[in-house]
């Protein structure tokens, strides 16, 4: 179990560390609570003192004799709405080599970041810069109040951030892996039982979104005929032979059998299913001056029942039209009695972000929400790949999930679309990325991107067959939302011969990995097969317990 110790005088902060500290832990897996008393710790706690004075090596080593101790050095400009504005915070950035070069944010000078004291006689260590509050920094977006205030359907700029250039790798993910080495460093020399949950279902490598926005349903029209003639000369003169061909035959399609070439439902799904792959559709409600079509078209209607047929999911598209909560919440209860469902994700129209549209989500209570992705180019929009609850003046009632790859970024300009080679290093690149942290690996590919890029049916394919060539959890969003919830309600815990495990809820598939000094001896209760360091549970009921016990 892992202690922490917060600093009496760090009081006022006490709703943003724990904040912090929660997502930390959720996403590492180890269980943790939080203590004042010192007489509470138990022979088998990982103690965490996070205070504003910095104890000397010594001190750190008088505690270490009994318990493992890492030292934590708070700093509250982190936390603060105005500790720090767009000159300080450059000024204070510095780049680490952590899991890869990291922008660290501190305002004092150290050369390490870390510190480990190991001996015989005592195990324990510091992190010379605040590790917790750079976390809050990220996920609670901080940095987007030094600016003028973006409002309705206007999203932050982020060529305006400090971190713009720095949008790969995802810095809070270099943070945490610093907080587990040491966590299981030390662990493991003092031969001291470690439980932790492993990220995905079934200790799978990472976890793959799959998505498809659904902004356009019609292509073409009399006045757009018309209008595309400038951009069949543009591509003419400027030697697009092949995209000009691709739009010139779209239009014959279209006038001659009135084929409407971003209706591509079935393109996707067929390809999805060849792959044994599950995705999501983000749909709107009505048609509006953002979307073309109505949830009352009998044709969608028809749609919907195939996609959720097929193991697809729906999810909520929200209009950029009307940014404010009434309108949002009938938008969603109108997909709600479409689907007959409590529950639905949902997703701002062209990703649209800024702090008032992340607050009127909390207000409509989606299960979570997929609208981060920077515009121009991928990258992690928050600085993590994992799921987080948004910091909208305290913690919401919501996920954010993650999106890296969107098909925007394949295009240069108008007229320009990356070169299909380049697409695909592109995106092995960033799907590389994400087995390093094995996090969420997440992709928009809009209905009309099918049509619209040439090359998008051979890409596609490519991606299935790259996702599919590790061990990848691939997952709807719904699904994932509601495994990470169920995750968190698995609650652990350490003694020196055996690990007690609660689940809360019914769960198809948890594994465990687990450290220890010997073998496992037996599993009582829940079921486990025994694979290595790592227990594989399957089929648990809500409610049940598993006792793993060990020993030399």
């Amino acid at each position: 179990m892992i202690s922490i110790f917060i600093d009496r005088k760090l009081e006022r902060f006490t709703r943003e560390i724990r904040y912090s500290f929660d997502f930390i832990f959720q996403v590492l897996g180890f269980a943790h609570r939080y203590v004042a008393d010192p007489d509470a710790l138990k022979p088998q706690d990982i103690v965490i003192l996070y205070s504003l004075n910095e104890p000397d090596e010594e001190q750190i080593k008088a505690l270490a004799r009994h318990y493992i101790t890492i030292y934590i050095a708070c700093d509250t400009k982190l936390y603060e709405p105005g500790g720090l504005n767009p000159e300080s915070l450059r000024r204070y950035m510095k780049e680490k080599k952590l899991l890869y070069p990291t922008q660290i944010i501190c305002s004092r000078g150290f050369n390490n970041v870390a510190e480990n004291y190991i001996d015989k006689e005592f195990c324990g260590g510091k992190i010379n810069f605040d590790l917790v509050g750079n976390v809050f920094y990220h996920i609670s977006a901080r940095e987007r109040g030094y600016y003028s205030g973006a409002e309705g359907a206007e999203r932050f700029e982020e060529e305006g951030s400090a971190f713009y250039t720095q949008p790969n790798p995802p810095t809070v993910d270099s943070l945490l892996w610093l907080l587990e080495s040491m966590i299981k460093e030390h662990a493991i020399h003092k031969k001291q039982a470690l439980a932790q949950k492993c990220l995905w279902p079934e200790a799978q490598t990472a976890a793959v979104l799959l998505s498809h926005s659904v902004d356009d349903l019609q292509k073409w029209n009399l006045p757009s005929l018309i209008l595309s003639i400038a951009d069949d000369f543009t591509m003419l003169f400027t030697l697009k032979f092949r995209q000009l061909f691709h739009a010139l035959w779209g239009k014959i399609q279209y006038l001659f059998t009135n084929y409407e070439l971003y209706w591509n439902f079935d393109e996707f799904q067929d390809l999805e299913r060849e792959n044994d792959c599950h995705s999501t559709f983000f749909l709107g409600t009505d048609e509006c001056e953002d979307l073309d079509y109505g949830l009352e078209d009998p044709d969608l209607q028809e749609e919907i029942q195939k996609i959720i047929g097929r193991g697809n999911d729906i999810g909520l598209l929200l209009a950029n039209d009307k940014i404010n909560r009434d309108e949002m919440m009938s938008r969603k209860q109108v997909m709600l009695h479409q689907l007959a469902r409590d529950q639905i994700g949902i997703r701002q129209m062209n990703y649209s972000q800024n702090n008032e549209i992340r607050t009127l989500h909390d207000k409509i209570s989606p299960l979570y929400s997929q609208s981060s992705a920077f515009k121009d180019s991928p990258g992690f929009y928050d600085g993590t790949t994992f799921p987080f609850h948004p910091w909208t003046g305290g913690k919401a009632g919501y996920l954010i999930l993650p999106t890296t790859y969107r098909d925007q970024y394949l295009r240069v300009n108008k007229h320009k679309i990356l070169a299909l080679d380049d697409a695909k290093n592109q995106i092995k690149s960033y799907f590389h990325q994400i087995q390093r942290t094995h996090g969420i690996f997440a992709l928009d590919f809009s209905l009309a991107s099918y049509s619209d890029i040439h090359y998008c049916h051979k890409l596609y394919s490519y991606l299935l067959a790259l996702i599919k060539s590790a061990p990848t959890w691939i997952s709807t969003a719904r699904e994932l939302s509601l495994w990470w919830e169920k995750r968190s309600r698995v609650t652990i815990e350490e003694g020196e011969y055996e690990i007690s495990v609660y689940f809360d809820d019914d769960m198809d598939h948890f594994c465990l990995q687990v450290f220890i000094d010997g073998k496992i001896r037996e599993i009582d209760g829940a079921k486990g097969k025994i694979d290595g360091n790592i227990v594989r549970f399957t089929n648990l009921k809500a409610k049940s317990f598993a006792i793993i016990r060990f020993g030399k």
